[in-house]
């Protein structure tokens, strides 16, 4: 009895030298490795500037790693249109997570920044800026001071100077800059076609708008119409 009852407490004494292991691994195990594990990380993003240098992208680069997130999640602030949000801001999933070592990260001017900010509040998407402790889960009326302030400062250093670069960049690319044109190659086709069999510019703009494509106007349309019956005379 005495053999089994030191047996019982060996073991016991050995499980909890176990837990006590697996407690203190718990505690120093390295951040990447916490995050990896957590919910949270599976939805976590980085942007970071494209107008950024090399060497300056590589800082960005492992200041976003210690955040947990991987290199193939940092996504690089190149839109269409400066002043937009990135294109690929809309394929995050509401709840998402986008982190920025800087809000300069976020577009190329100013007005790209804040309608960036405003596209994620509308999408449900959670925006963190590092350098300015901007974070949109907070208390969104104590972040409109400190992101307004922010934008300020990045006006006053010239901020809007990166859009101009931006934008001749785009242009030596052979990139097309401003919104998608509204008169889509279908569009032309259908409006040519209508016009040919008789159809008057109101019942010929409406069967244009419901056409896939940019929201187009009447006026939009009229335009286009009179540009391409003063080409064709």
């Amino acid at each position: 009895m005495e053999h089994k009852r030191a047996s019982q407490c060996q073991e016991n004494s050995e499980t909890q030298d176990i837990v006590a292991v697996l407690q203190v691994q718990h505690e120093h195990a390295p951040f990447s490795a916490l995050s990896e594990r957590s919910p949270m990380s599976e939805n976590r993003y980085g942007v970071i500037s494209g107008m950024r240098n090399a060497e300056d992208r590589q800082l960005a680069i492992a200041r976003l790693a210690s955040e947990g997130i991987p290199t193939d999640r940092i996504f690089r602030s190149d839109p269409e249109e400066p002043n937009a949000p990135p294109v690929w801001l809309s394929d995050l999933s509401a709840g998402a997570e986008l982190i920025a070592p800087s809000l300069s990260d976020l577009n190329l001017s100013t007005q790209g920044i804040a309608a960036t900010v405003e596209a994620a509040r509308e999408l449900g998407i959670h925006i963190r800026c590092l350098d300015e402790a901007f974070n949109s889960r907070n208390d969104w009326q104590s972040q409109i001071g400190t992101l307004l302030t922010a934008l300020n400062r990045l006006d006053r250093k010239g901020f809007s100077d990166r859009t101009k670069i931006a934008l001749q960049e785009a242009k030596a690319r052979g990139q097309r800059l401003g919104r998608k044109p509204s008169m889509t190659d279908l569009r032309k086709a259908v409006a040519i076609q209508m016009i040919e069999a008789g159809y008057k510019g109101t019942k010929i703009w409406k069967t244009l708008a419901v056409l896939e494509g940019p929201p187009i106007s009447q006026s939009a349309y009229y335009l286009w119409q009179k540009t391409w019956l003063a080409e064709r005379e």
